[in-house]
């Protein structure tokens, strides 16, 4: 039987059928908080724990690092911030868990906002960073690869494939 998640459930299904057999155990969770000196949110623990460290990184789509890169990851994002004279500054309660570098986009969250918290994005060139998803398990619904496996799942379901 598989476990219950609080925030992140809907992802039983695409890991089923991506046949994705890596997961997380807490203990290797909590390996990766501890290495960085944070305690994640309960929706991104999830999504280690049902899809595994890589997809746990690297699940938005447009990400520059790979897992294990956090250190060099938000060094990129700051790099981005600052070479956008902006006042923006990210503060440690951010938590960047994406960044694009061609693109100078910078996806984070804050510590203390919530086990799914709202997800924010800098975009160089403008001055301040900007809301982006009123939560980060509504963040990752709407990545492109889960919006793909949405609509094989219909096509499945009404007979199309």
């Amino acid at each position: 039987m598989a476990a219950e998640y609080r925030y992140m459930n809907f992802l039983l299904g695409y890991k089923e059928h991506a046949e994705e057999e890596d997961a997380c155990t807490e203990e290797e969770v909590r390996k990766i908080e501890e290495k960085l000196g944070v305690k994640f949110p309960q929706s991104y623990r999830e999504v280690y724990l049902i899809l595994g460290e890589w997809w746990g990184f690297n699940f938005i789509d447009d990400n520059s690092y790979q897992f294990p890169q956090f250190e060099e990851m938000r060094a990129g994002a700051e790099n981005i911030i600052a070479r956008n004279k902006t006042d923006f500054v990210l503060d440690k309660n951010m938590f960047v868990f994406g960044c694009f570098l061609d693109n100078a986009i910078v996806y984070f969250f804050k510590l203390d906002e919530g086990d799914d918290p709202p997800v924010y994005w800098y975009q160089g060139g403008v001055k301040d960073y900007e809301l982006l998803a009123n939560s980060f398990s509504s963040f990752v619904e709407a990545q492109a690869w889960y919006k793909g496996y949405l609509l094989i799942k219909k096509d499945k379901e009404s007979g199309r494939t």
